[in-house]
């Protein structure tokens, strides 16, 4: 596939000899000036390169390439104007972080080996992105699978809240939704520093005493604590710390933050978190989030709509997958646990709720090696 270049400037001569010169080597459009170009990039986009004119009446060169730096930075932008003044060249830089700065008229053969240093940085910038981000949740969701094996109720929780949350930050817009993803499954994490009797009693909502609760009001930030030694994941921890902080900036942390001081990961989370825990109560998602609607003092409204409107898209686009009974030689990676899995002599080895990664089928096969495991298994998915 040709890499997709668009062309910005504001005459339309000038378009028409660069894909003359450039046709055949890349994917090109064109736009008549800047106002164009945005309803390009909305779309025809993304772009691996944009090429801007600097000088365009309405939005010029340094504004839309700037615009473009905000809402698409993968995408390698290069400047080029007739106007060489170093003022000029210093303010599409800064502004607009340019890969490449050029003069008009730009010979043909230097302006296609630009494209290619262009195309190429893009490669780089992208491939880092995948790198970083499938790197980072394959490793996380193996020790999240791992640790679902020592505390299956709390990290199977946050299991089921990864989805839904990673959902809300890209119908939010965050740049990076998968943070979410990785901060909603890493959120428990804190508690396996916790003794195991008042772990216990706060996954079972049992009374705590005021040491107890204390030492239960600090698992985010522990949690956060933790997190921050992974390099990259700043946002993830910053997400967690602030996961039991109410709107109003009643909760955890003690600090003044509330409204939209509150970190968007953290009002997120907030979200997600509560919602697992009170749809057993409500059993239909939508009426869920409607009771935690008139919760307006815990919860931002505008997470709550958006988590909305990502529940009315899944149950539209998507079909309810049938429940099914199988044997544990049936299961497989990817089927949601409709009934906890339990040895012959009752012992909850992986609770309900939980999807089955690779470390899960080991540890069952494990136990009904040495203890047998009831069957059959109720599952939907898969």
């Amino acid at each position: 596939m040709k890499p997709k270049i668009l062309l910005v400037d504001d005459e339309e001569n000038v378009l028409q000899a660069y894909t003359r010169v450039l046709r055949g080597r890349f994917e090109l459009d064109t736009a008549l000036g800047g106002e164009a170009a945005l309803e390009c990039m909305a779309d025809r986009g993304p772009y691996a390169v944009v090429v801007s004119d600097m000088r365009m009446p309405g939005m010029d060169g340094v504004a839309f390439l700037a615009w473009a730096m905000a809402q698409h930075p993968e995408t390698v932008r290069i400047m080029l104007t007739g106007n060489a003044d170093q003022g000029t060249a210093m303010e599409a830089v800064n502004k607009g972080a340019i890969f490449r700065f050029l003069t008009k008229p730009c010979d043909s053969e230097l302006l296609g080996q630009t494209l290619d240093l262009a195309v190429r940085q893009h490669q780089l910038v992208t491939a880092e992105k995948s790198l970083l981000e499938d790197t980072l949740k394959g490793a996380i969701k193996m020790l999240v699978e791992l640790l679902s094996c020592l505390d299956p109720i709390s990290f199977g929780r946050a299991q089921a809240m990864a989805t839904q949350a990673e959902a809300i930050a890209q119908e939010m817009g965050m740049k990076n939704p998968w943070v979410l993803g990785i901060a909603s499954i890493l959120s428990q994490i804190g508690i396996l520093t916790v003794p195991e009797g008042v772990a216990t009693k706060i996954q079972t909502g049992s009374f705590l005493n005021s040491s107890e609760r204390d030492l239960a009001n600090r698992i985010p930030e522990i949690g956060a604590d933790l997190i921050r030694n992974i390099p990259r994941l700043e946002e993830v921890a910053e997400a967690v710390l602030y996961m039991n902080k109410n709107v109003n900036g009643t909760g955890y942390p003690p600090d003044d933050r509330k409204d939209q001081a509150i970190p968007l990961g953290g009002r997120i989370l907030r979200v997600v978190w509560d919602y697992e825990r009170l749809l057993s109560k409500f059993g239909n998602p939508i009426a869920t989030v409607r009771d935690m609607e008139a919760r307006t003092t815990w919860y931002d409204l505008d997470v709550l709509r958006a988590f909305g409107r990502c529940l009315e898209r899944q149950g539209a686009e998507a079909p309810v997958a049938p429940a099914q009974q199988i044997g544990l030689h049936e299961l497989r990676i990817g089927h949601i646990l409709l009934a906890g899995i339990e040895t012959m002599d009752g012992l909850l080895v992986v609770p309900e709720g939980t999807v089955i990664g690779l470390a899960h089928l080991q540890k069952l096969r494990n136990f009904a090696r040495l203890s047998g495991i009831r069957e059959p298994l109720l599952v939907t998915g898969g």
